[in-house]
């Protein structure tokens, strides 16, 4: 019982994880569209996202906000799928 749950818990954090890196496409695409023309950002942007962010400001800011809570639900749905693989696979083996 306890290890279908966990099973059941792995897919919708493996759910969750691509919904929010779709997400986090998405904001990321719409970010490089408010920079503009401004081609040495949208570089940055790409190559180095960190240091990009503190140099963004307006709808190129308010989108890339977006992306990096997307990029922290990803990470937290891919813990969780990790932790749920783990507890199901070992309930598993127990049961049988």
């Amino acid at each position: 019982m306890i290890a279908g749950f966990a099973t059941v818990l792995v897919y919708l954090a493996l759910a969750g994880a691509a919904a929010s890196w779709i997400a986090g496409a998405v904001f990321f695409a719409r970010t490089l569209s408010a920079l503009g023309d401004d081609g040495k950002l949208k570089w940055l942007a790409i190559v180095s996202w960190p240091f990009a962010v503190r140099r963004m400001k307006g709808a190129a800011a308010e989108s890339a906000a977006k992306v990096n809570k997307a990029l922290v639900a990803f990470m937290a749905c891919l813990l969780v799928a990790a932790a749920a693989f783990s507890v199901s696979t070992n309930l598993h083996r127990v049961a049988k």
